[in-house]
């Protein structure tokens, strides 16, 4: 007669106890915080580009030449003055030049630009501030079990982790709307608009340190010969 092993359950057993179970999913999340790790992935890929060995002086970024700190007659000019099949692969590829050498310089454009409208909007300050004392209230009662008890009633019984989460997401979303969405759209557009000017009239041939500089980008590029047909080409800047 063959007889089958039965498990042992013990009552005061709390691997088994669903409850209990529960009680420590609901207290310890796995991931409360999914955007944060979206974030890090998407800055980290741009890191170690942004170095000093691709932030320029401001008379190279400016084409700024001589004593006298004037401006070089052939620093801005059109990528070609006649459109022909190849002007937009002379735009793109003046754009890749430009992006590549003055990479650094547009973050900080970018960031300049950021901080100017952000400190012009003193509002969305104090509400991005409250938001951030409610996260951080919030992830230290989680992570020290502190009970939520207001005049003898346990608010922990009502409002789980999971939903305190998802209430603060949804008033995270609101702020976001409106107070920071027209405030980000104008740093996108006002930095935006700077940037892409100068990456696409900065002629990469009047750039001082000319060396360099095609050194820099025939290791970033791929097709070295449309980068030479740019860099040499002199016919469409006369």
């Amino acid at each position: 007669m063959n007889m089958e092993s039965v498990p042992i359950v013990q009552h005061g057993s709390d691997d088994l106890n669903p409850l209990s179970t529960s009680e420590k999913s609901d207290r310890h999340p796995a991931n409360p915080y999914p955007f944060h790790s979206v974030l890090i992935s998407f800055f980290s890929q741009w890191k170690d580009r942004l170095t000093m060995d691709t932030l320029r002086p401001l008379p190279v970024f400016l084409g700024i030449t001589g004593p006298a700190f004037c401006f070089a007659p052939q620093a801005f000019t059109p990528p070609t003055i006649h459109l022909d099949k190849n002007t937009r692969e002379k735009v793109q590829q003046r754009i890749k030049l430009n992006f590549t050498y003055f990479l650094t310089n547009y973050a900080l454009i970018a960031s300049g630009t950021s901080v100017v409208i952000t400190l012009m909007h003193p509002i969305m300050i104090m509400f991005i501030g409250i938001m951030f004392l409610l996260w951080k209230t919030h992830d230290v009662i989680v992570q020290h079990d502190i009970p939520m008890e207001v005049m003898g009633l346990n608010l922990g019984e009502h409002l789980s982790v999971a939903n305190r989460t998802r209430i603060l997401y949804i008033v995270t979303a609101a702020v976001v709307v409106v107070f920071c969405l027209i405030p980000f759209l104008m740093a996108v557009t006002i930095s935006g608009l700077l940037i892409v000017s100068h990456a696409v009239m900065r002629d990469p041939k009047q750039v001082e340190s000319g060396n360099s500089f095609k050194r820099g980008v025939f290791d970033s590029d791929e097709d070295t010969d449309s980068g030479s047909e740019v860099m040499v080409e002199k016919s469409d800047v006369v």
